[in-house]
């Protein structure tokens, strides 16, 4: 079992948590059966690319006949078509330890106007704990 996990990709510490078998050990099962870890990442991407390619037959049906109804086709948003597609790519290509990048999507992203607004509150809070201070030209 903590073969399987380790070939899907899991951390250590997620192996850990569901075998309770330690790291040291867990190190020592990875070093020892290269192969089979080899073997089920094939399988695991194999599996991802038949569903990858079984949607992507679902999708081009799909399409072909959303083509022919336009009623039909303006009730379907395109992003419901294909992101089941990409997704199974993904796993495919992960499987195959081909994927290495990880995109972190933010939705509280803060707009130039929002930075406008606590910069000028920052400035207001100092302005009201200043001293004032008077000076003179010489």
């Amino acid at each position: 079992m903590a073969l399987e996990l380790l070939a899907e990709g899991k951390t250590y510490d997620d192996v850990e948590a569901e075998t309770e078998i330690g790291y040291t050990a867990l190190v020592g099962l990875k070093a020892r059966h290269p192969d089979t870890l080899d073997k089920r990442r094939k399988q695991l991407a194999y599996d991802g690319f038949e569903m990858a390619e079984g949607l992507r037959q679902l999708a081009k049906k799909k399409m072909q006949m959303l083509s022919e109804d336009e009623d039909q086709l303006m009730k379907v948003n395109l992003k419901d078509l294909v992101i089941p597609y990409a997704i199974a790519q993904d796993k495919g290509f992960a499987a195959l330890g081909e994927n290495k990048v990880v995109v972190e999507h933010r939705k509280d992203k803060l707009s130039i106007e929002d930075a406008r607004l606590m910069i000028e509150e920052a400035r207001a809070a100092l302005q009201k704990e200043a001293i004032p201070v008077k000076s003179e030209e010489i």
